[in-house]
C-alpha cells in the first residue's frame, strides 16, 4: 500500500513539474512576441512585424498586415520620431490569453512625446502567441480611420551679419515657376507644350517628365521647376501653356562670390543629414558649407506646431505634442562687408586669398578667397552643366585658400629675426659678409645651396629684410641652433587648434622635427616643411604690431579677444617693425612700391617656391604682410598662388588705401 502511495506521489510530482515547465515555456513565448513588438518600435524596424499579429484582429480592423506595417513606418519614420524608449513593460496571464503593458516616450522635431501607456492582448494562433492588433497599438487613444498628422510652423532662419549689421546672408523672396499638370493638355498637345517649356527654360524633357511623375503630383499640383533671380520677370515663362508662378522664400547672399567660401550656403536636407541629426526632419534646408554650416543649429531655430491624432472627420481626438516656433538667432561677425568686397575685388582674376585683421584684437575684418562661386546659384539649384564646369575648373573655385596651409616664404624671415634677437644671436647692427648668390655650410651639403637674389656683400638684419636675403637668415638660424630656434617658434601658435569657426589644420613647423642643418636653414627663410595658412600667418605677424603679444583670430563680435602675451620681447618686436618700415621706405625694399600710397606701413614680401629639385623652376606663391605702423589699426596678409606677373603687394595696394581712408 505504501509503495502505491509513493508511486502516485512520484507521478504527481513529475506531472506538476511538467505543467510548471509548460507554463514557463508559454510565458517565454508570450514575452518573446512582446519583445519583437517593442524592439521593432524602439528601432523603427517595422518589417519585423511580419507574422506578429493575429489574422482575426486584422480582419476585424479591415486592414492587411502590409498596411499595418506601412502605417507604422509612415507615422514613426515619416514624422521623424526618434530616441524611442520603452519602460514599465509587463506581461500577465489572463485566462488563456496574455495582457501586456508598457509606457513609451519619444522625441520629435516639435518636442518630446512622453508617458504613452500602451496595453494589448496576446492570443494563441497556430500554436504560437500573436498580438490582437488594434489602432491603439500605434498610439493609445487611436481608433479605426484615425490619422496622426503633424502641423508645422517653420521658423525664420537667422541672418549672418557683418560688424555693422549689414546682411551677409538673409532670407529673400524669389519668383518661382512651375507646372500645373492639368493645364498641359493631353496627347500631342501636352508633348508640344512640354517641348516649348523645355526650350525656353533650358530644362530637359527628361527632367520635366521626372518632375511630373513624382508620387505626390496630382492634376492640380504646382510642380516647382526653377527659382528665378529676385528681380527677374516671370512673363517669358508664364506665357507658356501649363506654366504658372509663385513666390518662395530662399536664402540670399548679397555679396555673392565675395564671401561665398566663408559664409557658405544652404541646401536641401538629405536622408544622410537626417540620419546624423534626426531633428532635421522638420526642416527643408540646412547649412552645407561655411558659417551656414558651422552655426546651422543657432541659425535654423526651432519649428513650432502640433502632432495630433485626428478622426476621419478632421476632429482632433488627441494632442500628442505642441510647441511654439522659435526663429533662428542672428550671427554677428567681426567682418566688414565693404572691406570683404574690396578684398575680393582686389584679387580679381588671381588665384589666392586676402585676410584683413585688427591686430590688437585679432578680429577678422575680411577673409576672401579667389576664384569663388555664386552661393545664390547653389541655393536656387545649379544645373549639372554649370556645376561640372566649376568642379572641373583647374583653378578650383570651391577651394578656400585662406585656411589652406602654405610655406609662407620670406615673410617668415621676420619671425626668424625676432627669435634670433631674443636668443641673443641676431641684432640690427650685426654684419655678415656674404659673397655671391649661392652658399652652403660645407661640402657635407653636397649639391644643395641656399640662394639669394641680390649680391650684397655686407648684410645686417635690416638690409637682409630689405633685400630679402635667404643666405643671411639661413646663417642666422644655424647660429641660433635648432633647439633654441624651435623653442622660439613654439611660443607662437604652431600645433594649436584655433577656436575660430573656420575649419583648418594646425600650423606646422615640420613633418616631424628639424633634424638637419639644411632643413633648419630652409625653415629660417620660410620654406622647408612649414605649413601656415593665411589666417594663422596674420595672427603670428600680429606680434610686430602688438609689442610682442599675439592676438588670436576671432570671427564673432561676442568672441573673447584672446591674447598670448610675450611671444617675443617688445625690443625684438620694435626692431623688426622698424626694419619692416624700411622694406617699404628704402628704394631697394621689396615692398617699396607701396610707398606711393602715402601710408606709414611696416611690411614684408615673400615668395615661396614649390619645386621637386634644385636648379629648376617651380610654382611660386607671392605673399605680403603689411600693417599700420602708426596705430596698428589693421593688418593685411595677401597670398597670390602661382603668380607670374602681379605680386601680392601690387594686389594689396587698393585695399591698403581704403583701410587708411
Amino acid at each position: 500500500m505504501k509503495k502505491i502511495i509513493f508511486a502516485v506521489l512520484a507521478v504527481a510530482l513529475v506531472g506538476g513539474a511538467g505543467a510548471f515547465a509548460y507554463v514557463k515555456w508559454q510565458d517565454s513565448l508570450a514575452q518573446r512576441t512582446v519583445a519583437t513588438f517593442t524592439n521593432g518600435l524602439k528601432k523603427k524596424q517595422f518589417e519585423t512585424y511580419e507574422g506578429l499579429f493575429s489574422s482575426t484582429s486584422l480582419k476585424k480592423a479591415d486592414i492587411s498586415e502590409k498596411e499595418v506595417i506601412t502605417k507604422y513606418d509612415k507615422i514613426f519614420n515619416g514624422l521623424g520620431m526618434s530616441d524611442i524608449t520603452i519602460s514599465d513593460l509587463s506581461v500577465e496571464k489572463k485566462d488563456s490569453k496574455r495582457v501586456f503593458r508598457f509606457t513609451a516616450a519619444m522625441d520629435t522635431g516639435l518636442g518630446k512625446i512622453s508617458d504613452q501607456s500602451y496595453e494589448g492582448t496576446l492570443v494563441k494562433e497556430d500554436g504560437k502567441f500573436v498580438i490582437d492588433w488594434e489602432y491603439r497599438l500605434i498610439f493609445p487613444g487611436m481608433k479605426q480611420n484615425d490619422k496622426v498628422l503633424m502641423y508645422t510652423e517653420k521658423p525664420e532662419r537667422g541672418n549672418i551679419l557683418d560688424r555693422n549689421g549689414v546682411k551677409l546672408a538673409t532670407n529673400g523672396d524669389f519668383p518661382q515657376i512651375g507646372l500645373v499638370p492639368k493645364e498641359l493638355g493631353s496627347g500631342k498637345e501636352r508633348e508640344d507644350n512640354l517641348k516649348k517649356i523645355s526650350d525656353v527654360t533650358e530644362i530637359s524633357m527628361e527632367k520635366l517628365t521626372e518632375a511630373l511623375e513624382q508620387s505626390w503630383v496630382t492634376d492640380d499640383s504646382f510642380v516647382p521647376l526653377k527659382i528665378l533671380e529676385r528681380n527677374e520677370g516671370t512673363g517669358p515663362y508664364t506665357d507658356l501653356q501649363g506654366v504658372t508662378s509663385s513666390r518662395v522664400s530662399r536664402r540670399f547672399y548679397q555679396f555673392g562670390e565675395a564671401a561665398s567660401h566663408l559664409v557658405g550656403y544652404t541646401g536641401a536636407i538629405t536622408a544622410e543629414d537626417i540620419e546624423k541629426s534626426p531633428e532635421l526632419a522638420s526642416f527643408e534646408t540646412t547649412g552645407k558649407t561655411g558659417l551656414e554650416r558651422s552655426f546651422d543649429k543657432q541659425l535654423r531655430g526651432t519649428p513650432g506646431g502640433t502632432i495630433n491624432i485626428v478622426s476621419e472627420t478632421d476632429e482632433v481626438r488627441k494632442v500628442l505634442v505642441t510647441s511654439d516656433k522659435q526663429d533662428g538667432q542672428d550671427i554677428r561677425t567681426t567682418l566688414d562687408a565693404a572691406l570683404q568686397q574690396e578684398a575680393y575685388n582686389s584679387l580679381a582674376e588671381e588665384t589666392g586669398a586676402m585676410v584683413i585683421t585688427q591686430p590688437k584684437t585679432g578680429e577678422l575684418l575680411a577673409v576672401a578667397s579667389a576664384p569663388a562661386f555664386d552661393p545664390n546659384s547653389m541655393v536656387k539649384g545649379m544645373s549639372d552643366a554649370d556645376y561640372n564646369k566649376l568642379a572641373k575648373d583647374k583653378r578650383k573655385p570651391f577651394l578656400s585658400r585662406y585656411n589652406l596651409g602654405y610655406a609662407p616664404g620670406s615673410t617668415f624671415k621676420t619671425i626668424t629675426a625676432a627669435v634670433g634677437i631674443d636668443a641673443g644671436v641676431t641684432s640690427p647692427d650685426k654684419e655678415r659678409h656674404i659673397e655671391g648668390l649661392k652658399w652652403q655650410k660645407d661640402a657635407s651639403w653636397g649639391d644643395y645651396f641656399v640662394t639669394r637674389v641680390s649680391d650684397v656683400p655686407t648684410v645686417t638684419m635690416d638690409t637682409a629684410l630689405i633685400y630679402s636675403d635667404n643666405i643671411y637668415f639661413a646663417q642666422e638660424a644655424l647660429g641660433i641652433g635648432a633647439e633654441t630656434y624651435l623653442k622660439g617658434l613654439k611660443k607662437f601658435i604652431f600645433d594649436e587648434k584655433l577656436s575660430v569657426k573656420i575649419p583648418m589644420e594646425p600650423a606646422q613647423i615640420s613633418n616631424d622635427t628639424i633634424d638637419s642643418d639644411i632643413l633648419l636653414a630652409d625653415t629660417a627663410y620660410g620654406q622647408g616643411q612649414l605649413l601656415i595658412n593665411p589666417i594663422q600667418q596674420a595672427a603670428m605677424y600680429s606680434v610686430f604690431a602688438n609689442n610682442g603679444d599675439l592676438s588670436y583670430p576671432s570671427l564673432l563680435t561676442d568672441d573673447e579677444n584672446k591674447v598670448k602675451k610675450g611671444v617675443i620681447t617688445p625690443a625684438a618686436a620694435d626692431s623688426v617693425k622698424q626694419a619692416m618700415r624700411q622694406v617699404v621706405d628704402d628704394p631697394n625694399g621689396t615692398a617699396h612700391n607701396l610707398q606711393r600710397l602715402g601710408i606709414n606701413l611696416a611690411a614684408k614680401t615673400g615668395t615661396a617656391e614649390i619645386k621637386t629639385e634644385q636648379d629648376t623652376k617651380g610654382q611660386e606663391n607671392s605673399f605680403l604682410v603689411a600693417f599700420d605702423a602708426d596705430n596698428s589699426e589693421f593688418l593685411v596678409l595677401t597670398l597670390i598662388e602661382n603668380y607670374s606677373g602681379t605680386s601680392a603687394s601690387e594686389i594689396s595696394a587698393p585695399v591698403l588705401s581704403k583701410l587708411k581712408q
